[in-house]
């Protein structure tokens, strides 16, 4: 699976393994997205002096809002480019894979910038897999949606994270 990272013409292999987009994600996406939270609990609450609950919240709000998006990306994109939605959500989880191994940095959260490392390598593996779901000629577009969908998890997921009524009810 991770060999699509490196050698782009594993995409075939994964696109005819008989295995669902929701396989796929529930596999892959549920456990690869787990590590930028896990990590940045742990820093949050040793280095950032977070309180457990609040370094729970912005871990946990996180990670589903990576999941979210997921959905929400591929849910979109085979609406709009009229695609399968299992070859789509396959194919963006995958997408998402280098974003979340970068996540590592997130140990040390003065290195959190690092993880964009990732952000930029998906784009590498976002062109590669585009030519095995055949939207390719979409790419620009894609690549907007997924940077615009990058942003917009952050930005909420800070906003829920930083919630003063959340914050209150965990206090």
């Amino acid at each position: 699976m991770l060999k699509v990272l490196i050698k782009p013409d594993y995409w075939k292999y994964i696109f005819k393994d008989g295995k669902t987009g929701w396989h796929y994600l529930a596999k892959y996406g549920l456990s690869f997205a787990l590590i930028g939270p896990i990590l940045s609990f742990f820093s949050l609450t040793s280095q950032s002096n977070y309180s457990m609950q609040k370094a729970l919240l912005y871990s946990t709000t996180t990670y589903f809002m990576d999941i979210l998006m997921i959905i929400i990306f591929s849910y979109t994109i085979s609406k709009i480019l009229k695609k399968d939605l299992n070859q789509i959500l396959k194919f963006y989880t995958v997408v998402n894979i280098p974003i979340w191994i970068s996540d590592v940095v997130d140990i040390y959260q003065p290195l959190r910038i690092l993880s964009n490392v990732g952000l930029i390598y998906s784009f590498y593996v976002l062109w590669t897999g585009s030519g095995f779901v055949t939207i390719k000629k979409y790419y620009f577009f894609i690549a907007i949606f997924h940077i615009l969908l990058y942003i917009i998890n952050a930005f909420l997921s800070e906003l829920i994270a930083t919630n003063p009524i959340l914050k209150a009810l965990l206090m």
